[in-house]
């Protein structure tokens, strides 16, 4: 999801504060992940595809994104249409599909897709020194936003450890197989790799300390609230708060609201 591949761009999305951008990925996500009916999920879904497009991010980037976490959310139709109870739509041998199992399926399925497009959309499109920037502005503890910055940056240099480990190991014969043999030597790849990392991790921090790091991370770029930035902010915290009314209300019926402007003979 944090790729590079997001962050580069020149929309209005990518050209928003990333403190204002995370602060309306989680107002969306948290008013989202809270809702009960078809319809406000339906149009969450909707609005982080019109944010996707707006950021003019790579559909068959973002389409593969939104693949892998529907392979998961496709155990759910295999399990939640026979196990809750209701209305029986069809049956498959001794197992009955019903409506309210359909029901919940569906809605599961929009509100995981839709707060995933609202994080590549906001997050995603922020470069990552920015986004810990970011966190720390908005008062996150500095210790965990210094974390994810190392974590997000060394993790790339692990992977990269562990191929080559196993690249040697395959030069030396090695042919991976269902026996002792072969999980004997993951684990002692598996080991390398955990100690080769705190060798470097020991590293890496001595020669931070050498060049003056005290605890923070500086970023060149100054955090400053533009006016387009408070409209989305205004914009997204509006539509939450529509979310959560049309959750739990419904559509306010039009004739009703008709009636209040009809001139009375």
């Amino acid at each position: 999801m944090l790729e590079e591949i997001f962050q580069e761009g020149n929309s209005f999305i990518h050209r928003a504060d990333p403190r204002g951008k995370v602060i309306c990925a989680f107002l969306l996500a948290f008013f989202i992940a809270d809702l009960t009916r078809l319809a406000p999920a339906g149009l969450a879904f909707m609005l982080g595809a019109v944010f996707v497009c707006a950021a003019k991010l790579p559909p068959g980037k973002v389409f593969r994104r939104l693949l892998v976490v529907n392979v998961f959310v496709a155990f759910l139709w295999v399990f939640l249409p026979f196990s809750v109870p209701g209305e029986v739509l069809f049956s498959v041998w001794k197992w009955r599909a019903t409506a309210p199992g359909i029901q919940l399926a569906v809605l599961i399925t929009l509100k995981c897709n839709a707060i995933l497009l609202i994080i590549i959309c906001f997050i995603s499109t922020t470069p990552i020194p920015l986004l810990g920037s970011a966190l720390t502005s908005l008062r996150l503890p500095r210790k965990l936003t210094l974390l994810m910055l190392i974590s997000y940056r060394y993790i790339h240099v692990i992977l990269s450890e562990y191929n080559r480990l196993l690249q040697a190991a395959k030069i030396r014969g090695f042919v991976p197989g269902n026996n002792l043999h072969t999980y004997r030597t993951y684990a002692y790849l598996l080991a390398m790799v955990l100690i080769k990392s705190y060798e470097r991790g020991v590293r890496v921090y001595q020669a931070m300390l050498v060049r003056g790091f005290s605890g923070k991370f500086y970023s060149l770029r100054s955090l400053r609230f533009r006016p387009r930035d408070i409209v989305l902010l205004t914009g997204v915290s509006l539509f939450s708060i529509f979310l959560f009314w049309e959750d739990s209300h419904g559509m306010i019926p039009l004739l009703s609201i008709a009636s209040l402007f009809r001139i009375q003979p």
